[in-house]
């Protein structure tokens, strides 16, 4: 793991996710905490060599590769954790992770591995989203909605920490369907964010290269906007000719039109729950309806 200084006070601990860190003092606040107890370790010797001690760890978002290594954090340094309130619960119980994603029922062991279900760990504060010191840390904590229900970033001075709240051109090519949980809120976060940029000189998303230009980071923003609105756009087309057609057909439909081969249970329901949240905007928009016959459920257009 390579870490970079961004500023007197801020660094980035870059490897599998982004790691934040913000120094006060003779002490520190980590934002995020990677995969597992392997990434745990390794933040804690890239903060010693810093002079640091960690007292505080604030997770942008529930999943896995984000809170897996706080387990370690706590148990080795007994640090401080906060979290919004959805996202505490899943950091509570883990299990939830890979419960959602299979629609709530108990979860195969192809979804109980370390990418969907970390070790748990309480979170010590639930944050609302609008606040003003973490720690006794000035800073500000930032809603960023979308990608996870609850998900926030953290704006430092220069340095905006924004989680998942968008993907990099380079991982949205790679994986082809971006997971959301809300695409019509994404949408509105994303637009949102493109007027918060513009006054710093850092933008730290959750995973791949650190933003020093609002341009390069505007275009992340709007190849993000692009992808989700594409993904809509899919269902649309799906469902043009007025016939009724089951979410597996949808699923079927924007898969293809991406580029994806889905081969795994993991890769199934990670995107089948982005083209569920395509359903459930259009159908909030008023643009699709459901329709049962039989004991099927299916999806129409309505204009």
């Amino acid at each position: 793991m390579q870490l970079t200084q961004l500023h007197d006070q801020t660094w980035v601990i870059q490897g599998g996710a982004n790691i934040g860190v913000i120094a006060h003092e003779d002490r520190c606040l980590i934002i995020d905490s990677g995969m597992d107890k392997d990434t745990g370790r390794e933040i804690l010797n890239q903060v010693k060599k810093l002079g640091l001690t960690p007292t505080a760890l604030l997770v942008t978002h529930a999943h896995a590769d984000h809170f897996g290594g706080a387990h370690y954090l706590v148990r080795q340094t007994g640090l401080k954790v906060y979290a919004t309130r959805v996202e505490a619960a899943v950091m509570s119980g883990p299990i939830l992770e890979p419960l959602y994603l299979f629609s709530g029922a108990q979860p195969p062991r192809e979804l109980q591995h370390k990418f969907l279900l970390a070790k748990p760990c309480l979170v010590d504060t639930v944050l609302a989203g609008n606040e003003q010191t973490v720690d006794h840390i000035p800073l500000q904590v930032v809603s960023l909605p979308g990608h996870s229900i609850e998900q926030v970033g953290v704006a430092f001075g220069n340095t905006l920490f924004i989680g998942d709240a968008f993907l990099t051109p380079e991982i949205l090519d790679k994986h082809r369907i971006p997971f959301y949980t809300d695409i019509q809120t994404g949408l509105t976060t994303l637009t949102t964010l493109k007027k918060q940029i513009a006054s710093f000189k850092h933008i730290v998303a959750g995973h791949g290269e650190i933003y020093t230009s609002v341009e390069r980071a505007n275009g992340a923003i709007e190849y993000t906007v692009k992808r989700l609105e594409d993904i809509l756009e899919n269902v649309r087309a799906a469902l043009a000719d007025g016939d009724a057609r089951p979410m597996t057909d949808l699923l079927r439909t924007v898969a293809d039109a991406q580029g994806v081969n889905i081969e795994t249970l993991s890769q199934y329901v990670l995107c089948n729950t982005t083209v569920q949240s395509a359903v459930s905007t259009l159908y909030m928009r008023g643009e699709i309806n459901p329709l049962f016959q039989h004991n099927f459920l299916a999806w129409q257009r309505t204009r």
